[in-house]
């Protein structure tokens, strides 16, 4: 069992540039080859992964690589993966990051700050899935050419032949030859509570829909409600202001949606064209504590998500 322990309001703000890969935790025989050259080496926890390296858990064997902006890739037995790069635009404020899989089973936790977009891609052989955001499983079998990708939250995309196999949050799919859209079915409950426990044993998400604050603290502010943080234009969005801590009840909720549009709800719904945006909510408690919270939001002509 892996357990991260991460202070995400430092991490959340840390770059604004491509993510470091690091080797957060090894256990048992893990190995890396630089450069995906023959030479296998053990690997060492802290040690940075560049563009090109390989690494691989034999059995009994696990590791966690950790990425500076907060995206974490969990490594089962029997698997290894190479880094195949990680790119940050800089005018799109979008981090991309690039893996290979050769084989085995991996648990994924695809996150940025949400000052950031991102968008994950997995390659296994000649299919591929990504997701622009999500907690997901993943396992490869290259002799049958085919996986099972599961996601916990957020959404998985793939081809299905010509068109695209989107694996809604809570949703599962075996994707091979023969794959249609619409073939992912409902992830079995007592196999979703196990995933749920991996992402726990994790750390902390960036994703979740929750303020975390002491109970009478200072008051605390956050966006919900947003399922994707990309889409195609025009995009409909929903948002929920979420707070803990403070006088308990709100006075005021405030949303600018960066476009001169705002809203005074406690959920919102707004139609974005296509651009970037900041979307900024502001709350204020009975006693006149203040605090705030953005997320970024993409729209584009094909995100392809």
């Amino acid at each position: 069992m892996f357990l991260v322990v991460l202070l995400w309001s430092t991490l959340a703000w840390a770059a604004d540039d491509a993510s470091v890969v690091r080797i957060a935790q090894s256990d048992g025989s893990v190995e890396v080859s630089r450069g995906g050259g023959p030479s296998w080496q053990p690997a060492k926890e802290g040690a940075v992964l560049e563009r090109g390296d390989r690494i691989r858990a034999g059995e009994k064997s696990g590791a966690l690589l950790m990425w500076s902006n907060g995206s974490m890739v969990k490594l089962y037995p029997n698997t290894e993966v190479a880094l195949a790069g990680v790119t940050y635009d800089l005018e799109k404020k979008m981090e991309k990051t690039f893996i290979d899989l050769d084989k085995g089973r991996l648990f994924v936790k695809a996150q940025v700050p949400e000052h950031l977009f991102l968008e994950m891609k997995i390659r296994m052989g000649e299919q591929e899935v990504r997701c622009q955001g999500a907690e997901f499983a993943l396992s490869h079998d290259p002799e049958k050419k085919r996986f099972t990708a599961l996601a916990l939250t957020g959404r998985l995309v793939t081809g299905a032949g010509s068109e695209l196999l989107r694996i809604e949050e809570g949703q599962q799919a075996v994707v091979g030859a023969g794959t249609r859209p619409g073939d992912a079915k409902p992830i079995a409950e007592a196999v979703k509570q196990s995933l749920a426990k991996v992402s726990k044993d994790l750390g902390g998400s960036l994703m979740a829909d929750e303020v975390v604050s002491a109970p009478g603290g200072k008051l605390a502010a956050k966006i919900g409600g947003v399922a994707n943080r990309r889409g195609n234009a025009p995009y409909k969005v929903r948002f929920k202001a979420l707070a803990a801590g403070g006088s308990g009840k709100l006075k005021s909720i405030a949303w600018d949606f960066g476009d001169g549009e705002s809203a005074t709800s406690r959920e919102a719904e707004h139609t974005f064209t296509q651009g970037l945006y900041v979307v900024i909510l502001r709350v204020e408690d009975e006693n006149g504590e203040k605090a705030s919270a953005q997320t970024g939001i993409s729209v584009e002509a094909d995100c392809g998500c």
